[in-house]
């Protein structure tokens, strides 16, 4: 039987399991960031009224593999790179807080 999707309960129950499970709550944000990343390359690429095809032409890769990495199926550093470099944009780091990296 199909149920309607309920955002509000959702988030609530994403809420609970990652309170209680810190490597599953790291896993939630790494997911959330990846969405977010993946969000701005298409956004960034239809504000320059840029389509898929023409990213694929500016940087020598298939269609289907930028639509992959829109997606989030995947893509390396260096697709990644050549997405960015094709719209006039480059990848860097930044330190999002001030506390101290976690020990491997």
């Amino acid at each position: 039987m199909l149920e309607k999707s309920d955002p509000v309960k959702e988030k609530a129950i994403i809420n609970e399991l990652i309170s209680s499970d810190e490597s599953l709550r790291a896993q939630h944000e790494l997911f959330l960031a990846e969405m977010a990343f993946k969000q701005e390359l298409i956004d960034v690429r239809k504000s320059l009224s840029l389509t898929q095809k023409d990213i694929s032409e500016m940087t020598g890769l298939s269609q289907q593999a930028v639509s992959r990495l829109e997606k989030g199926a995947g893509g390396t550093i260096e697709t990644i790179m050549r997405y960015l470099d094709s719209m006039g944009y480059s990848l860097s780091i930044k330190r999002k807080s001030k506390r101290s990296p976690s020990p491997r």
